[in-house]
């Protein structure tokens, strides 16, 4: 069957659809509506060909579609028929049809309301057959319909969780097997696999326990990014920061990956024609992929702690990020010919400066990215300088950079700032004063400060807030000199208390609200700040250059802070004629009635201190007058507290009741959160990212436990996984793992495994307390069926160690090639810090694409204590019994010896075992002769490096009997529990199976 089919004009359908818009009034449209809807019920009672249901369906959806949905209460059943048929455009229909129809069905005909889960349910349990039917078929096309119809009807915004006891789980499950196919097969068609992955993505979002519980997945999906289709690794970005937001563990494993194939696009060019956006190689991709990279950086484990870091990654990889990001910004700061072309580089740009914070790239290229960016806030198209702003904000926030408050560029800067302030759309104006806020240091503050204060008046009114807020922020943040802080900020008082036509302020309270707390902490303010607020209430502050004659109405937000900070401290200018407290009272009455309700309220009580302090003043009268008006108000606030302050001054005639009612205000914890903080806005998580030195991050900093001590005191040496997940299991590792890991036990060097499509071989350096394992991959496949190793991925470098104080660290140095013809290489570093137990040697998990098949490998390889030992200086066996028995008066038996008794499977003499003692770095002091009935004995010396001490052991090797198959192991060493740990990993050595 094809799609291609000639098209069919449904005449009916059209004529409806123009008689409907033709209707002179609703009534009429009602009327022709009803009589088509009981024309299509009596028509569906009869037997219909195809083009009639798609016909009528057709309709139905129409008067669906332009708001009928009460009217429309049937139709699922001829939707479902049209779905079965297999011909594609019946089917097609059918999809769509029965989407908008259960949907109907569920809130009309059912008459039920319905949780999300349960509608969710309810769609499956009517469509699951014919979805897993049409999944299961060999034609493409249908198998698109079907996870089409998944992405778009089972993707939703809430959580909506299924689990395992939920019922009909086992429908999900089964859907959710499929779709995975769909992704995962080597012999689906790369259009298939674009949608499974976006349907993917909406099922197990639904369904998470599939991929918490079910690790075995991830390797294979993981393996998307390496594909060639660059299509279907765009689609699948997203399902892969959704498993990895579930499964952080895995990111190291993809990010090399990643920056291969951006490398490749990038540096090398490579890009299939197709792909090309004019003279762009993939923009989108490249975009997407540097947003990818970005949020893996981002991402933070269940302990708020960042799961991806530099040093995780091998150098290779670091490098070629940071050749990708130097050449998108070289790239886009070159003349770029064509509008298409431009935007492309732009988007890009904008993406790489993002991340190249995150690659701690140096200061000439942060500059350079910086440069660039402000070039394009000259663009003349907005998202341009949108994207631009934002760019700059990140870059300047993230990288601690202070190139664009420097004398030299600062003034630049600036002034094209400023202007875009008075862009004419609102995003772009609100981004600008993020970015100055963002460049805001000690060297500037005054001057963006006064820019700000100039600017205020013709902002933007939803701007106003944000500027007064900014304000606030950076005055007292940076500010050095009270005078300059205390007139500044009531200066933004004056200016920026007003309001909108609709009464709503420009200003929050947390503003002046946060001034008065400073000001009642600081006692060398209150006397300056009463002197300024008196001259603000008679001369308004006017940010106009030309002093205009007309009077200025008085910010409610100033007054609100006079009726304070007066109130408190007014008593204290009150020697100063022209300040005095009578003219005080007079200003603060006069405002009293042109204030809001709230304001009043505050002066009340103003008044009433006012009153206490100064009895005999000729304003007392006043004031009780105004108590006994406002006690008739019809407001309860005032009209409550203006007869409590009555009754406060009126029942007694010194007011002492009242003067024992107004105490001093006391001063604030200092350990109060600046409130203004939380009203940042967008800037704040921004400039939280990496900017310790800010007072936004500074509220997150916390100090880490150092728990060490107490695992040590408990004896506690369980691994603690930060993913709450179980350490890799014996069971979970490649089939015959284990003789390569005994066989690194024996020797530095040989094969570590080896199967039919491929081989890996180890070679050990040690210095002291650090190794490096050199592997190399070579590919068997060339000779067994003449194929090469592709996609090649260290899925994980699993760590048993302790994670708060690990007994070594792992790092991968060199990471081997994705596509391996012959061979590749592979460096861990190791380092040993402390004694390790043998339980915590780690995992390594690769995998890789062979012949169309997904293949993984998960080894385990020795990191052992006993891998640091060199030999000592030991020359006779005098000197080795004195020592033996030093360490026994020393620790005693319990703690500095360990023996163990081991039962071999073939014989051994004196000589093989010197051998074995030598091979594994030990000195050998003293050995038995090779002679019938000699018993054997066999005593070696050691020293065991560790980053944090050294250990002295000695060995003896006694042969119990006369044949050599069973001997006694008997070890001796320094530091306490230390023989033991040495003990068992010589009884592996001896037992062992090679």
């Amino acid at each position: 069957m094809s799609r291609t089919q000639p098209k069919t004009q449904m005449k009916g359908l059209t004529q409806f659809i123009v008689d409907l818009r033709n209707s002179k009034d609703q009534e009429e449209e009602d009327k022709k509506i009803n009589l088509e809807i009981n024309n299509i019920k009596s028509k569906f009672k009869t037997n219909l060909n195809g083009y009639q249901k798609k016909k009528y369906i057709c309709k139905l959806i129409y008067m669906y579609l332009i708001g009928n949905t009460n009217q429309i209460d049937f139709g699922l059943k001829e939707s479902l028929e049209l779905l079965r048929s297999n011909t594609f455009s019946e089917k097609k229909l059918g999809y769509f049809a029965v989407s908008v129809f259960l949907n109907n069905e569920n809130t009309t005909t059912r008459k039920q309301k319905f949780s999300c889960k349960q509608h969710l349910n309810y769609i499956l349990d009517n469509v699951h057959t014919d979805i897993v039917r049409d999944l299961q078929s060999t034609n493409e096309e249908f198998n698109c319909l079907a996870i089409q119809f998944i992405a778009s009807c089972f993707t939703v915004n809430n959580d909506i969780i299924i689990k395992e006891t939920d019922e009909g789980s086992a429908l999900w499950l089964e859907l959710i097997d499929m779709v995975y196919a769909s992704v995962t097969s080597p012999l689906a068609k790369q259009i298939v696999k674009r949608k499974a992955s976006i349907a993917l993505k909406s099922l197990l979002k639904i369904y998470p326990d599939v991929i918490l519980t079910n690790s075995n997945w991830i390797p294979r999906i993981l393996k998307i990014i390496d594909v060639d289709d660059f299509a279907s690794v765009i689609s699948s970005i997203p399902l892969l920061h959704f498993i990895l937001t579930l499964k952080p563990q895995f990111v190291k494993s993809v990010i090399p990956s990643v920056s291969r194939k951006l490398s490749n696009i990038v540096i090398d060019g490579q890009c299939p024609p197709v792909d090309y956006y004019y003279d762009s190689p993939a923009p989108w991709l490249i975009v997407k992929l540097l947003q990818f990279v970005e949020q893996l950086f981002l991402l933070v484990d269940e302990k708020g702690e960042q799961v991806l870091t530099l040093d995780k990654l091998d150098e290779n990889t670091i490098n070629e990020l940071r050749q990708v990001v130097a050449r998108s910004i070289q790239n886009a700061s070159q003349p770029i010919k064509g509008l298409p072309n431009r935007n492309s580089q732009s988007s890009i740009l904008f993406q790489a400066v993002s991340l190249a914070v995150f690659l701690e790239a140096s200061p000439e290229a942060i500059n350079g990215a910086m440069n660039a960016l402000l070039m394009l806030l000259k663009s003349t198209e907005t998202n341009t300088r949108y994207l631009a702003l934002d760019a700059l904000i990140k870059l300047t926030a993230r990288s601690n950079s202070s190139y664009l408050s420097t004398k030299d560029k600062f003034e630049e800067t600036l002034t094209i700032v400023m202007k875009l302030l008075r862009d004419k759309d609102i995003s772009v104006r609100r981004k600008a004063l993020d970015l100055i806020y963002t460049i805001c240091t000690i060297d500037n503050y005054g001057v963006i400060v006064g820019k700000l204060l100039e600017y205020f008046p013709s902002a933007d009114f939803l701007l106003k807030s944000e500027i007064a807020i900014k304000i606030a922020v950076m005055a007292e943040k940076y500010a050095t000199d009270s005078t300059w802080y205390v007139t500044t900020m009531l200066k933004l008082l004056s200016i920026g208390g007003g309001s909108n036509s609709n009464g709503i302020g420009f200003m929050s309270n947390e503003v002046w609200e946060r001034i008065v707390q400073i000001i009642v902490n600081n006692e060398d303010l209150q006397k300056k700040t009463c002197k300024l607020i008196v001259n603000l209430l008679r001369r308004p502050f006017n940010t106009d250059q030309q002093q205009s004659q007309a009077p200025v109405q008085l910010s409610e937000s100033l007054i609100k802070a006079a009726a304070f900070v007066l109130g408190e401290y007014g008593e204290q200018i009150n020697d100063i004629d022209d300040l005095n407290i009578v003219v005080q009272f007079q200003l603060l009455f006069e405002a009293y009635f042109g204030v809001s309700l709230i304001t009043r309220a505050m002066l009340l009580t103003t008044f009433l201190k006012f009153l206490v302090k100064f009895p005999d003043s000729l304003f007392v009268p006043d004031i009780v007058d105004l108590f006994e008006i406002e006690s008739q108000s019809i407001d309860l606030e005032i009209q409550t507290r203006a007869h409590e302050y009555l009754k406060l001054v009126t029942l007694e005639s010194d007011f002492k009741l009242a003067k024992n009612a107004i105490k001093p205000f006391p001063a604030f914890n200092n350990q109060i959160e600046n409130p203004l903080m939380n009203r940042l806005g967008s800037v704040s998580r921004i400039v939280g990212i990496n900017r310790s030195r800010s007072v936004v991050m500074a509220k997150n900093i916390k100090n880490r436990p150092d728990t060490s001590f107490i695992a040590e005191e408990e004896g506690d040496t369980t691994t603690e996984n930060p993913f709450g997940e179980e350490p890799t299991a014996k069971s979970n590792l490649s089939p015959n793992w284990y003789p390569g890991y005994h066989r690194m036990l024996h020797f530095d060097a040989g094969i570590f495994y080896e199967d039919q499509l491929i081989k890996i071989t180890y070679r050990v350096v040690k210095n002291t307390f650090d190794m490096t394992l050199k592997f190399t991959i070579i590919n068997n496949a060339q000779k067994t069926i003449n194929k090469d190793i592709t996609g090649f991925t260290i899925l994980n470098l699993e760590s048993l160690a302790n994670i708060q104080d690990p007994n070594y660290t792992l790092h991968i140095k060199t990471i081997p090639d994705p596509l391996i013809t012959d061979k590749s290489q592979m460096e861990i570093d190791i380092r040993v810090r402390n004694v390790i137990e043998n339980n915590e040697s780690p995992v390594l998990s690769m995998t890789f694409m062979c012949g169309g098949s997904f293949n993984q490998l998960n080894l385990k390889f020795p990191v052992l204590l006993l891998k640091t030992i060199s030999p000592t200086t030991l020359a006779t066996t005098e000197e080795f019994e004195k020592r033996w028995q030093q360490i026994g008066q020393l620790l005693g038996t319990d703690k500095g010896e360990s023996t163990h008794k081991v039962v071999l499977t073939h014989r051994h003499n004196a000589s093989n075992i010197s051998r074995l003692l030598s091979r594994i770095g030990l000195a050998v002091v003293h050995t038995s002769p090779d002679t019938p009935n000699v018993p054997i004995y066999v005593s070696g010396a050691g020293i065991l490096h560790t980053q944090k001490t050294n250990f002295g052991v000695l060995i003896i090797v006694k042969g119990i009997d006369k044949i050599g198959k069973e001997l006694k192991i008997v070890v001796r060493c320094t530091g306490g529990g230390v023989s033991e740990v040495i003990g068992a990993t010589l009884l592996e050595i001896f037992t062992g199976k090679i």
